[in-house]
Formats: structure tokens, C-alpha cells, sequence
């Protein structure tokens, strides 16, 4: 089976391009694909709790509905570890925001 891992750049500074890599990666999944979301740059932010309940791209589906489906299909979710480390995210971990298994969205 293909795999793909969808990259997403951009945080709440570009909601619209913020929230794409969200609908890719639900659709590739609905399609029958592996994908893995990984967030660097700035998407990493969007890996904050309650950041993504204030991102509404242009004629987009809120993202904070669109990341309660992905985290629903168990789409993973991987946050690029150095661009957190930069923006001060994931340390202490509770700052991430957390999968319905209650586990938080990946460190890479």
C-alpha cells in the first residue's frame, strides 16, 4: 500500500494554507492510503491546545473540526521537535494537544 506524509508550514499566520494539509490528509485516508500529518515551521504551533479552535481558513471547514476527525480516523500526527523547541511548545508535554487515546501528538 501507498504511504504519503503530508507536510504542513504554516501556523495562524496563513489559516487557509494552515488547514490544507489537514483536508489532504483526511481525504488520502478516507481514499484507502497510510498517511502520516507532520507539522514543522510554523504548523507546529497548531499543535498547541486550543490553538486550532481559532483557525478558520478562507471557505474551509474550521480546523478545529477537521483535527477532531483526523485524530477520530488515527491519522498520526508528528511535530518536528527542534521547530517546537524553537517556538517553546511541547515542554512540559501537557501542552500538546492530546489524541482520543489521550496520548499527545508525536515529538520527531
Amino acid at each position: 500500500m501507498t504511504s504519503f506524509i503530508i507536510a504542513g508550514n504554516r501556523g495562524t499566520d496563513d489559516p487557509t494554507m494552515a488547514t490544507l494539509p489537514f483536508i489532504a490528509a483526511k481525504v488520502a485516508h478516507e481514499q484507502g492510503y497510510d498517511v502520516v500529518l507532520w507539522l514543522a515551521n510554523e504548523a507546529v504551533i497548531l499543535a498547541r491546545k486550543g490553538v486550532a479552535d481559532h483557525v478558520v481558513g478562507v471557505n474551509l471547514v474550521p480546523l478545529r473540526d477537521l483535527l477532531q476527525v483526523v485524530q477520530a480516523l488515527g491519522i498520526p500526527i508528528w511535530v518536528c521537535s527542534a521547530c517546537a523547541v524553537a517556538r517553546q511548545i511541547g515542554r512540559p508535554r501537557p501542552d500538546l494537544a492530546r489524541t482520543p487515546r489521550g496520548q499527545s501528538a508525536r515529538s520527531r
